[in-house]
């Protein structure tokens, strides 16, 4: 017996109609994921560049990285009170970079006092009175009068020079530089984190082995606000998970004893080199003992971390499958400048090194794209788009789905933007998401391949490969046909 309840012929009349006004999605396709190495932007291995210039030459990079970190010595910027050679700073380190490698991104960290600065050739560029003082002299002049302490060693690193950081003179001019420097760099693409740094040895924040040089909290406090009210766009991140350093801030973190100071040292057996989970330094500590709510940071800041010993790098080779997981585990988006990946060797060694680079952070994979078949010119065209985040972390700069139209020779012919959340989309579930993308009104009749773009907000910058079968040489991915035709 047929069950099926009989429509009124009016109203199976209406739903014909209906139906053979909506948009046939006849255009679908489900890409399968793709398992090869993509050296994406924003993510992976950082390297060292902050002698680039003074050293003649880029770093080797052996496994696709894009990312250099540059200390920036308050020293070589601020030249007077208020008066800041940003342009001469980024033609002594950027721009070196940035001639052999276009795609180069940064991560900046200013410094007030950078140990041995002249034994790592941080003083290149100042190398004239007291070279060894990364801060600028008029600090120390009247009226400002800000006392400097000489050291030869601070548990054994030094030799250099590290300011008072706690006087009212000291403090004033390091909210003023921090206001100073968001003006010139947030919001800018080439930048992928800022690290606050200026205070302590290397920007770390503290000083150890000379306690009395520490930067007191409520100094630590006025610097932290100073840089969450500054910087809006571009990420931020500081070295620990410490009370007075994060406070309220969504500050990522900079664990730069990876992977010593990261989990509690029970968490792996045999214990992690040098493992130390007895204080503020750890950053899982922090978590649980300084600022519980931080753990949740990655979602808005990110993590990333370095292995300054030999014994550290060569644990990502002898036990990369712990190293994988804290990477996970702590939704790292970098790390480097050191680690093993400054090393090559055999095949299974390289290996290693590319699944600990795949498990760094953001990794889009589309799961499914469905569109309408046909399209009208100067209409909108019914599109639905299904992103999976199978990274760590997210992506933390601006970056947008596009639609490219190709016409049958090939040829780029129109792009349409697709509003499509990329920023942000947190690992796990694929985000779908249906939309009206515009069809340009300029398109001639006929039949266009539709390829997805994930393209940097700011035009000509380097895209974001998805993890995907299918893409083409431009790292877009092909989605299949639609035609197109004018408008009555």
């Amino acid at each position: 017996m047929d069950l099926r309840p009989v429509l009124p012929g009016a109203l199976a009349f209406a739903l014909t109609a209906v139906l053979a006004l909506s948009p046939a999605h006849a255009g679908e396709t489900t890409p399968a994921q793709s398992n090869d190495d993509l050296s994406n932007p924003h993510r992976g291995f950082l390297l060292w560049g902050t002698t680039v210039g003074a050293d003649g030459g880029l770093p080797d990079n052996y496994y696709g990285a894009s990312i250099y970190q540059i200390y920036l010595p308050w020293r070589e910027v601020e030249t007077a009170d208020e008066r800041y050679d940003w342009d001469g700073f980024e033609q002594r380190h950027l721009a070196p970079i940035l001639a052999e490698d276009p795609d180069a991104t940064f991560v900046l960290r200013p410094v007030a006092d950078y140990p041995d600065s002249v034994g790592n050739n941080i003083h290149h560029y100042y190398d004239s009175e007291q070279p060894e003082r990364d801060y600028p002299k008029f600090l120390g002049q009247a009226p400002l009068n800000i006392p400097g302490r000489v050291y030869t060693s601070c548990g054994g690193d030094g030799p250099g020079v590290a300011p008072d950081y706690n006087t009212p003179a000291m403090r004033e001019q390091l909210q003023q530089f921090v206001r100073a420097f968001a003006l010139r760099y947030d919001g800018d693409p080439r930048i992928t984190a800022v690290h606050v740094g200026l205070l302590g040895f290397w920007g770390e924040w503290h000083t150890s082995g000379c306690a009395s040089y520490e930067p007191d909290a409520t100094t630590r406090a006025l610097v932290r606000d100073a840089y969450t009210s500054a910087f809006a766009q571009t990420p931020l991140h500081t070295r620990y998970a410490r009370a007075s350093d994060v406070g309220g801030a969504g500050f990522g973190f900079s664990e730069d004893f990876f992977p010593s100071y990261t989990a509690m040292c029970n968490a792996y057996s045999p214990v992690l080199k040098r493992c130390d989970d007895t204080g503020w330094w750890n950053l899982e500590w922090g978590y649980r003992n300084e600022v519980p709510a931080a753990r949740e940071n990655w979602r808005l800041n990110p993590i990333g971390g370095e292995s300054p010993y030999a014994d550290q790098k060569k644990l990502w080779t002898d036990r990369t499958a712990d190293i994988v997981k804290l990477v996970r585990d702590y939704h790292f988006t970098w790390l480097g400048p050191a680690g093993q990946h400054e090393n090559t060797g055999t095949a299974a060694f390289r290996a290693k090194l590319l699944s600990i680079k795949r498990a760094l952070g953001y990794e889009f994979t589309v799961r499914r794209a469905n569109w309408a078949d046909q399209a009208v010119a100067g209409a909108s065209l019914p599109v639905t788009l299904s992103i999976e985040n199978t990274g760590v972390a997210p992506l933390y700069q601006v970056y947008q789905a596009e639609l490219h139209w190709l016409d049958a020779a090939g040829t780029l012919r129109a792009k349409s933007v697709l509003d499509y959340p990329l920023t942000g989309l947190l690992p796990g579930a694929p985000h779908s998401q249906a939309m009206q993308a515009n069809v340009p009104a300029a398109l001639a009749p006929g039949r266009y391949t539709l390829k997805l773009a994930l393209a940097d907000s700011w035009p000509g910058r380097r895209g974001i490969a998805p993890q995907n079968v299918g893409r083409d040489s431009n790292g877009r991915l092909t989605l299949g046909a639609v035609d197109v035709v004018a408008a009555r």
